[in-house]
């Protein structure tokens, strides 16, 4: 940064004359040259970009329309699967998601299917998927377009953004796919991708960031195929400017990149140090009936809910003692002890250290909270769970 900061900035002038003239590889643009682009007056900033993205454009465009993945939501402008794709895919990787995106427009193929299915039905969908806030957000914004919409999918950012899980990227991403509006859909590997290009030095996760790339790439995308831009753009953060080892020297982009030629490609993006995951301690009981187990469905609040799972406690601390598990539960006596497993479980902000305890109860007069079922372990395949309790469930 310190040595950024003491490259000689250019004047707008000059600034001009370095994009007009034909690309050279002993070209170094660097972030100063940027901050000049983007702090200049409207109509300076408009020439400056347009002269820096009539190059830029065509050889991106080519390079995808060569190398471009075949994935099915990019085969449609249906908005409704175009949006499925888009958040399965948030928190999930490509190859993950695929099947999840075949099963689920197979499962749910409209809005009014999709709307008129139970939560449960949605849940084991979505089973394994994990961040289930999106699957029940989805549920919430299909009976909203079907009620305030008429079952029709809303055409533009501002509608898209006034439904249950739709934020900026997911509203301009369906916007440009679905109705190709000059709308930036900016990601994840967007982000990157830009903050890289145009030297950006603001914290990748700030809204100042989001601006400023914003701002460059609403001029851009006026002048071509918002959908093919923005799936070019997507794509080659998603295959070649990777997080780390970026593959800069198949980029289409790097003849005018800023992070490879200043060879800044481990400065850029700025990416704030993430905290830690908070340590949570949770103590499951699978309890056995006769050929039956106890579940519950978790009506609390958070990341399972109306999920399926064992009873269970959650604790700031790591307590291991049975008797005072079982007395959380007011159960005493007739229990044998089968066996007993811990489980990690990584999520994004918490880890889980998981106890469960595989119990068996002799007491045909035991009477369960009014919570509890009893379900053998072929009928639980048939409810939403969550992916800890998948794994738990395997040694029953």
């Amino acid at each position: 940064m310190d040595a950024l900061a003491t490259k000689k900035k250019l004047s707008i002038v000059s600034a001009i004359m370095v994009f007009s003239r034909p690309v050279r590889n002993e070209i170094s643009l660097t972030i100063s040259d940027f901050v000049i682009i983007l702090g200049c007056k409207k109509s300076t900033k408009v020439v400056l970009l347009l002269l820096f993205m009539e190059r830029v454009i065509p050889t991106l465009l080519k390079w995808y329309k060569i190398t471009a993945r075949n994935l099915p939501w990019r085969e449609t402008n249906d908005p409704y699967k175009i949006w499925i794709s888009e958040i399965i895919l948030q928190q999930t990787r490509v190859v993950q998601g695929l099947g999840y995106y075949n099963r689920f427009v197979l499962a749910f193929p409209n809005i009014q299917a999709l709307a008129n299915a139970s939560e449960q039905e949605i849940l084991k969908s979505w089973q394994g998927l994990g961040y289930y806030a999106r699957a029940r957000n989805m549920h919430k914004a299909a009976k909203l377009i079907l009620s305030a919409h008429s079952g029709v999918f809303p055409t533009n950012v501002e509608m898209l953004l006034a439904l249950p899980g739709i934020g900026n990227y997911t509203a301009s991403a369906i916007a440009s796919f679905a109705y190709g509006l000059p709308e930036p859909a900016i990601d994840g590997n967007v982000k990157r991708v830009g903050a890289r290009f145009f030297g950006l030095y603001e914290p990748i996760h700030t809204s100042q960031f989001y601006t400023q790339l914003h701002a460059v790439l609403r001029v851009a995308i006026v002048q071509t195929n918002a959908n093919i831009f923005n799936q070019a753009m997507i794509e080659v953060g998603a295959l070649l400017c990777l997080p780390k080892q970026p593959k800069c020297e198949e980029c289409p982009l790097n003849s005018h990149c800023v992070a490879f030629l200043n060879k800044l490609q481990n400065q850029i993006p700025v990416v704030v140090q993430k905290q830690k995951p908070m340590a949570k301690y949770r103590h499951y009981l699978c309890l056995h009936r006769g050929d039956t187990v106890a579940i519950r469905i978790r009506n609390e609040s958070g990341i399972y809910q109306h999920l399926y799972e064992f009873p269970a406690v959650s604790r700031e601390d790591k307590l291991d003692h049975l008797e005072a598990i079982l007395a959380l539960f007011g159960i005493v006596d007739n229990i044998s002890i089968i066996s007993k497993k811990t489980f990690k479980h990584q999520l994004t902000h918490q880890t889980i250290y998981a106890t469960c305890w595989y119990l068996r109860i002799s007491d045909d007069k035991f009477v369960s909270p009014s919570d509890w079922e009893w379900h053998n372990k072929e009928s639980i395949a048939n409810l939403p769970i969550h992916r800890l309790m998948e794994k738990m469930i395997k040694f029953t």
